[in-house]
């Protein structure tokens, strides 16, 4: 694969000095220029060049910045849920790293199933493993709120599988940011909020700016400041006179953010650009609260008990450097290097280590996990008669580590029994890892126009990665205009998402409570000998087969109407094994005794999964007579995803396990809305501006000690007015739910921790968290 992509780069550069001694674009005449195919940066879902999203061979949304800007969200997660249709995003607390690297579904499916590129590059994953019982247990994700929103020009989103075309990962869908390009005024904003309960204070201050280059090229920074306050929505703690003692709510947040996107444009008609994002998150959330007589309370330190703070350092960065132009009059190239990299770094303050005694710190360095990605991507396109032919190559390199934190943050002293920092105990030496692997991939993709109103789509993507083999991909589309109003689209495709390192390597050891002992657990890698022992095999690809059909009606440019069925199902889905302990089996004991551990996990190639639903979407806009308009629509998403198969192994009791196989297939069946209603709205009068989204979530379901619990459906409303008081100097006030709507609570006490009257009242599965109302003001100056 290395010798094809150095042997395409070659023909590439000997092309590019071929075109450099010809005519460049600047000496063709206009007459030629319109006739010549100059666009090479395709709209997601096609390489054929930009084409009416309306009416395109599969469903596709797209959200501008002005919607981006007025619907009063301050991260990008919280952006996709207002507009993108079953796309939630829970907000889960006490959960140790997910707390601060959120994740998200999409029509039902885990958020390492969503493909996520900038300006059409692959982005990469965070390098945090979600192992808590949050959504998205198992998963590795992208994190899409590294991103600053001023920077966006437009998000694209395909509702579509498009592994044939893009690769790994993009089972559900494919979400493209396009960054802001040539023309943007240069801009800054200032913001401030707080929550209806006074807490969660957001300080944000960003700015835009372009610097104008030759030939329509451009430079433009922007930056971010988000500095967010805790909120709080825990009970009191009827063990602890019923004081509030316990953090439940989002962290307190510190973002840094840069973003660049260039282009220069050259004399020849070449284009050379650079994209790149830097984030630095300092963060911190509370762990469970130790009472004073708890075995983990130490009260010669803490003598009214303790609240473990888990407090990351993130530092996450990504850029693409890379050149683009047109060889003679018809083939289209585009050639770059992508590098991502995310480093989460566990800290832990305000604990200590029970073992250690009166003696121990009450801060340390847990250690943490780093996550590279490196990418050349080459990529050509033509055009031959009604045909258009795209073909490149890949090739990616990944690497994940485990780096181990200080002795004291995972040692057993001799005080007691409880090894490590109390919150998050620090990765040991033997826990850490250095794994790579390579991969390399070609592909097909082809477009023809049969007539005006009939065309077909064909795209094969192999690909051949070294640890878990080769894939070979499938996708075939064909669209139909039976009038020029009306089209029936449909496509169906194969796709793979491959095992993420994080997955295949993550191993952590800790000591925890199990019943009422207190055990050693780790969860291992999958080539480690203890999981071998237990049945652990290398992880597959998970593999997909997706069907979609549907039906556009646009009578007029201000009116569209679409409404789009989906099939998709996933064989082989990773998930965690069960926690297997020593005692199940006397043959195994030698080999737990040998690790020092009493229960271990893994992840394994589990489940099969089938996901059908559909899409409704409409949209119109009108210009009134007083010179004011209106720009609005809807979309309604509804799906369904069942469990059809399970693969089990471990001895007679199972890697999954019963109890293990419910939850599982309680978090993916039931976990999240089945259905979800968006109505958004902009209306534009002289210098004012009104936005209103209205989002209704649909009901959802926690299995807990054995119980379903079931969670109503809820409306909520976000709402902001702004006023340009100049053409350069603009003031709005909004609200992020602004009727204060909480989710249901738990519809049972169950214990001190968790229950109706308990610490914890709400579940983590709430689609829109349980913040309440968010009531902010802006300010926002151009020049």
């Amino acid at each position: 694969m290395i010798r094809i992509l150095l042997l395409l780069f070659s023909l590439l550069f000997s092309q590019m000095q071929a075109l450099a001694n010809s005519d460049s674009l600047f000496d063709k005449s206009l007459e030629e220029l319109l006739d010549l195919e100059t666009e090479t940066k395709a709209d997601v879902g096609s390489r054929s060049g930009k084409r009416d999203m309306t009416f395109s061979e599969v469903p596709i949304d797209v959200i501008t910045s002005e919607q981006i800007r007025q619907s009063g969200a301050t991260e990008l997660t919280r952006v996709l849920s207002r507009f993108i249709p079953g796309f939630n995003a829970p907000r889960s607390s006490i959960t140790d790293g997910t707390d601060h690297v959120k994740t998200f579904t999409l029509r039902g499916l885990d958020p390492d199933q969503v493909l996520v590129l900038i300006n059409g590059k692959r982005m990469h994953q965070s390098s945090l493993t979600h192992t808590n019982g949050t959504i998205g247990r198992g998963t590795s994700n992208v994190d899409l709120n590294t991103i600053p929103l001023v920077s966006i020009d437009r998000i694209e989103f395909l509702r579509d599988s498009a592994a044939a075309q893009y690769g790994s990962d993009a089972i559900a869908g494919v979400i493209n940011i396009i960054l802001k390009g040539f023309a943007y005024e240069s801009e800054a904003n200032l913001r401030y909020g707080e929550t209806s309960k006074g807490d969660g204070a957001l300080k944000q201050s960003d700015f835009f700016y372009s610097i104008p280059l030759e030939y329509d090229g451009f430079f433009n920074i922007s930056g971010e400041i988000r500095d967010r306050a805790s909120t709080n929505r825990a009970g009191a703690d009827s063990r602890d006179n019923y004081i509030v003692n316990t953090h439940y709510g989002d962290p307190d947040t510190l973002d840094k953010i840069l973003a660049i996107n260039g282009e220069v444009v050259m004399k020849n008609g070449n284009i050379v650009y650079m994209h790149g994002l830097y984030n630095k998150r300092e963060s911190e959330a509370g762990a469970f609260y130790r009472l004073e007589g708890d075995a983990a309370n130490n009260i010669n330190i803490y003598p009214d008990g303790f609240l473990p703070m888990i407090a990351p350092k993130i530092e996450d960065y990504s850029f693409t450097i890379g050149s683009k132009g047109v060889m003679g009059r018809d083939l289209s190239w585009d050639a770059s290097y992508t590098r991502g990299y995310n480093d989460f770094h566990f800290f832990v303050y305000n604990t200590h280590n029970d073992s250690l005694g009166e003696s121990s710190p009450t801060s340390f360095d847990s250690g943490g996990t780093k996550y590279t990605q490196d990418i050349l991507n080459l990529d050509f396109s033509t055009k031959v008669k009604e045909l258009t032919v795209a073909f490149g190559a890949e090739f990616k390199m990944e690497n994940y580590r485990i780096y181990s934190g200080e002795e004291g943050s995972y040692i057993l002293g001799s005080a007691s029994t409880l090894a490590g920092a109390q919150g998050f105990p620090g990765f040991q030496p033997q826990n850490e890892t250095d794994k790579s692997r390579k991969n390399g991939a070609l592909y097909l993709d082809l477009k023809y126009n049969s007539t005006k109103d009939l065309t077909f789509g064909a795209a094969s993507r192999y690909e051949k990665n070294s640890d878990f083999g080769a894939t070979w991909d499938q996708k075939i589309s064909a669209t139909y205009k039976p009038t020029q109003s009306t089209m029936l689209r449909s496509s169906a495709s194969t796709g793979f998402r491959a095992p993420s390192l994080t997955q295949s390597y993550y191993t952590h050891t800790v000591m925890a409570t199990s019943g009422i002992d207190i055990v050693q657990k780790g969860t291992f890698a999958t080539d480690h000998p203890l999981s071998v022992a237990l049945g652990a095999t290398p992880l597959d690809a998970e593999k997909s087969t997706h069907f979609s059909a549907g039906l556009v009606y646009a009578p007029t440019s201000d009116f569209s109407l679409s409404l789009d069925y989906f099939y998709t199902k996933i064989d082989d889905r990773i998930m965690l094994s069960r926690n297997i302990s020593f005692d199940e089996d006397a043959s195994l004991t030698p080999i737990f005794n040998l690790y020092g551990v009493q229960q271990a996990r893994y992840f394994t190639n589990a489940l099969d999964t089938e996901t059908d639903g559909f899409d409704l979407r409409m949209s119109y806009k009108h210009q009134f007579k007083n010179s004011s308009n209106l720009k609005t629509g809807l979309s309604y998403h509804r799906n369904s995803t069942k469990v059809v198969g399970a693969k089990d192994s471990f001895l007679t009791s199972g890697i999954i396990g019963a109890t293990s196989l419910a939850e599982a297939k309680a978090v993916i069946e039931k976990s999240q809305p089945n259905d979800d209603l968006k109505i958004w709205a902009q209306y534009f009068l002289k210098n004012y501006a009104f936005a209103l989204n209205l989002n209704r979530y649909g009901s959802y379901e926690h299995l807990f000690a054995g119980e379903t619990n079931k969670f109503g459906a809820k409306w909520t409303t976000d709402a902001e007015i702004s006023y340009e008081i100049s053409k350069k100097l603009n003031f709005a006030i909004g609200a992020e739910n602004l009727f204060d709507v909480y989710p249901d609570k738990w519809s049972d006490t169950y214990n001190p921790l968790i229950g109706e009257d308990s610490i914890i009242q709400y579940s983590q599965y709430s689609p829109f968290g349980v913040n309440g109302a968010f009531y902010y003001v802006r300010v926002g100056v151009k020049f």
